[in-house]
């Protein structure tokens, strides 16, 4: 508990569950546009974040946001491939959906802010953090779900691509849960968090060189 700070757990817990959502809803959204009425009938297509939050992972998320981090999940979307005209290519525009979520999100952050930059707004240390937040928690999101192992959205494009008796038996160690165990281990060794780290690094050096250094050192402001 000594690392709690709480005003970035007020700040982080409302936005990795909006996040979460908006990323749930991407795959709603597109399964639905691609003719599955599932995720429509389940009540998934729609932007009410209670309806894309899972309790044991928004219970995670708070736990784990108390140590300076949040991790979880939202409530996965259903779908029914026998709906899709192309399996494979609508299986992986459903999976990539989720990910794109991430990506809007992240880009319309970055633009607000930036207009906020340029007007030269007032924001105050708590509005310098929510930008980040939120900026990290969706570059976060969208590279860590196009870890290309099921159940992850890049395991089911993974599992498309792939000459089929590949793709095949990558599913099959999805279903059977060793891509899970292996993605633990990853988390475990540190090895995700050195590529996420890698990931954000990489993506605020693209924002620096796409809006600025100074629009960079006014984001991380506060």
């Amino acid at each position: 508990m000594s690392n709690f700070d709480p005003l970035y757990f007020l700040t982080a817990i409302p936005l990795i569950l909006l996040s979460l959502a908006l990323h749930e809803y991407g795959h709603a959204a597109m399964a639905n546009a691609l003719g599955d009425p599932t995720p429509r009938l389940q009540g998934r297509v729609t932007l009410n974040p209670i309806k894309h939050l899972d309790p044991a992972g928004t219970f995670m998320i708070i736990m784990t946001s108390f140590m300076g981090f949040g991790f979880g999940w939202g409530k996965p979307v259903q779908t029914n491939p026998t709906y899709y005209k192309d399996l494979r290519r609508d299986t992986i525009l459903v999976a990539i959906a989720g990910p794109a979520m991430n990506l809007c999100q992240l880009m319309l952050a970055v633009g607000i802010a930036n207009v906020l930059y340029i007007t030269g707004a007032q924001l105050g240390s708590w509005g310098h953090l929510a930008f980040q937040i939120f900026i990290v928690i969706n570059i976060a999101l969208m590279f860590f779900n196009l870890v290309p192992l099921p159940p992850l959205d890049g395991g089911h494009v993974a599992t498309m691509l792939l000459p089929h008796p590949y793709g095949r038996r990558l599913q099959e160690l999805g279903m059977n849960g060793v891509t899970f165990l292996v993605l633990m281990g990853l988390m475990f060794t540190g090895l995700l968090g050195l590529y996420l780290h890698w990931v954000v690094n990489t993506v605020f050096r693209l924002i620096a060189a796409g809006f600025g250094d100074d629009f960079l050192i006014w984001l991380l402001r506060g």
